[in-house]
């Protein structure tokens, strides 16, 4: 018996990184709402559930939405670890989607998948009009997909400058690390820390340890260093940081000195994001960054 719950114990917890796994996929390729979010986790239970009924394994399905709770602490500690983020962050609401998805789970566990009678309907009745539902969902959603594979779901999708909790942390940390190092100063300084938090989060620590440990076996360039500079040789994040340096140093005064003929207001830290940056848009996002962490400066 002790064998046994030890035994769907640890199915849970490789059912729950399979699940994980599934829905990032989901996330990066999709870019699922809230509720579509919601679903394709129940879709994941009910089908394990059938499988497991399939081969008279009740046990494991008495408490499957265990597996969620094991999911929601394997993307915990992937977020603050590999990804090095803030999981509890507001602007992000990760801890609200969450319980929403345990409790409908739940509910999901203890009045649908463990039931064989019910007051309204019965299990064998509620079976064959859930997975309708599940066909019609899935249906739906890749078609919905389909109808709309070029367009960006800007509706559910936080644009970087919109983290403002996640870049004043990030802000404290780097100047932290790297403030004695960094040499320029005014609004250069800023412009190097908006470019240092925006690749930081593009590709976290862990992964740029991961291009360290690949290069040392294939030596293949590849970008390198917190800064994510294209190098034919190993760097280190203090390496690439003053290489961008340099690059930002001389965009910045070629501006200062073509600026006589400028407005006086003009912010040469914007101009010299819009140069070194050469995606409009990516360019865009970063010089509201940048004026975020001027305004921060100066409270």
């Amino acid at each position: 018996m002790i064998r046994l719950e030890f035994f769907i114990f640890i199915s849970y917890v490789v059912f729950a990184f399979f699940l994980f796994l599934f829905l990032n996929f989901l996330v990066k390729r999709f870019s699922l709402s809230k509720v579509e979010y919601i679903l394709f986790t129940n879709v994941f239970l009910v089908f394990l559930a059938g499988v497991a009924s399939y081969f008279n394994w009740g046990s494991f399905c008495d408490n499957i939405f265990i597996i969620v709770i094991f999911e929601f602490l394997i993307r915990m500690l992937y977020t603050t670890y590999i990804l090095e983020k803030d999981f509890f962050d507001r602007e992000e609401k990760n801890l609200s989607l969450y319980l929403e998805d345990l409790i409908v789970a739940y509910l999901l566990n203890q009045f649908i998948i463990r039931q064989v009678e019910m007051v309204f309907l019965s299990a064998e009745q509620l079976k064959l009009l859930l997975w309708i539902f599940i066909i019609f969902f899935v249906y739906k959603f890749f078609r919905k997909q389909e109808n709309y594979a070029f367009l960006k779901d800007v509706g559910h999708k936080m644009s970087f400058s919109d983290k403002k909790q996640y870049i004043i942390s990030q802000y404290a940390k780097m100047k932290q690390r790297y403030g004695t190092a960094i040499t320029v100063q005014d609004d250069l300084r800023y412009v190097l820390y908006t470019l240092m938090i925006y690749e930081n989060y593009q590709r976290p620590n862990f992964f740029r340890r991961i291009d360290y440990f690949r290069y040392q076996f294939d030596h293949i360039p590849r970008k390198q260093g917190i800064m994510q500079i294209d190098s034919k040789k190993m760097i280190t994040d203090l390496e690439s940081i003053e290489i961008v340096e340099k690059k930002l140093t001389k965009i910045y005064d070629k501006l200062k000195a073509d600026g006589k003929t400028k407005k006086k207001n003009t912010d040469f830290g914007i101009l010299t994001i819009g140069k070194y940056i050469k995606n409009k848009e990516e360019a865009l996002e970063l010089e509201k960054v940048y004026l975020q962490l001027k305004e921060f400066s100066n409270l």
